[in-house]
């Protein structure tokens, strides 16, 4: 019994831990504001001609002492004609919990047609496939904890690292893109650390949009993505975009609507206005997460900022 009630004030402590990991690791919905390659390795390097680097911050629930802050470092780009690599790295802090990991990632793109998109000179016609190793190192600060037993042999292990291996493919044709991945599927004993629920469950995300050019410098680009995992949980993302160019500059802003699916039902998650400026080849994003269920509410709002720059690939040689 004793062990029981340990592991229960364990779960309560964790549980804004767990909330958040719901949805796969604290960064995935960075795609919001930085790339695709996020949540698919497979778009690593989608651009032959860019070395695509972006940084990542998001700030939730601001109204909470030690609310969970996540922070995302990602590169990706060409290496030869098809070949491409890719990395990243986030860190997050929630609570008594932290996280860090690093990924590392190679992605395959064999053209369609003559390879060229005559739709969008951003994208190339191509079928890409990829693949990428998580290294995760999960800490618990027991300073910050209140155990009735703290010497309790099952409290005295406060760190653990987790190795998972993610898979992934998109097709992109004529404004046309649809993508694929598998994300943390684990590499050793994926045990349980705080209750019957593995720590970490896999995911599975669909993902499908469409870039419309309405008039000249205009797109509308519709999408939705849909991720579900090993635990019968499902997420769906309906986001609505439009770019306005300018010469070599642009603005693009949107609006995400997020809703979750399990087996109680079904329940609106967030409404997130989202802007990214195009200024050469500085890239900056913001997103104003508005939560709409009930913690939310109480917690407060959130904030998501990406900063990053497109070089231009010194492995392009026109090919």
């Amino acid at each position: 019994m004793r062990v029981k009630n340990i592991l229960f004030a364990t779960f309560c402590l964790l549980f804004v831990q767990q909330i958040n990991a719901q949805e796969g690791l604290p960064f995935y919905e960075h795609y919001l504001v930085a790339d695709n390659y996020l949540i698919n390795p497979s778009f690593a390097g989608s651009n032959a001609e860019i070395l695509k680097v972006r940084g990542t911050h998001y700030s939730q629930w601001a109204g909470l002492e030690d609310a969970p802050s996540t922070q995302t470092l990602s590169a990706h780009g060409r290496v030869s004609n098809r070949l491409a690599a890719g990395f990243h790295a986030f860190n997050d802090r929630n609570g008594a919990t932290s996280l860090r990991g690093v990924n590392v990632s190679a992605a395959y793109h064999i053209p369609i047609g003559d390879g060229f998109s005559y739709y969008d000179d951003q994208d190339e016609n191509q079928f890409s496939f990829g693949l990428s190793y998580n290294g995760i190192s999960q800490v618990f600060d027991r300073t910050k904890w209140n155990a009735q037993h703290p010497e309790d042999p099952y409290l005295q292990d406060t760190s653990y690292f987790l190795s998972y291996f993610n898979l992934g493919a998109n097709v992109q044709y004529n404004g046309v893109y649809v993508g694929f991945s598998v994300l943390d599927m684990p590499l050793g004993d994926n045990r349980p650390i705080v209750n019957s629920i593995e720590p970490l469950p896999t995911w599975y995300y669909f993902q499908a949009g469409y870039k419309w050019n309405i008039a000249d410098g205009i797109q509308l680009e519709p999408s939705v993505l849909m991720n579900l995992n090993s635990n019968s949980e499902r997420q769906v993302d309906i986001t609505m975009r439009s770019r306005f160019a300018m010469g070599h500059n642009a603005v693009r802003l949107g609006v995400n609507y997020r809703t979750d699916m399990d087996e109680t039902g079904t329940q609106t998650l967030s409404l997130t206005p989202l802007i990214n400026l195009e200024i050469g080849k500085l890239r900056l994003g913001y997103a104003y997460k508005m939560g709409l269920t009930d913690i939310s509410k109480e917690a407060g709002d959130g904030h998501l900022i990406s900063l990053g720059f497109d070089f231009g690939n010194p492995f392009y040689f026109g090919y």
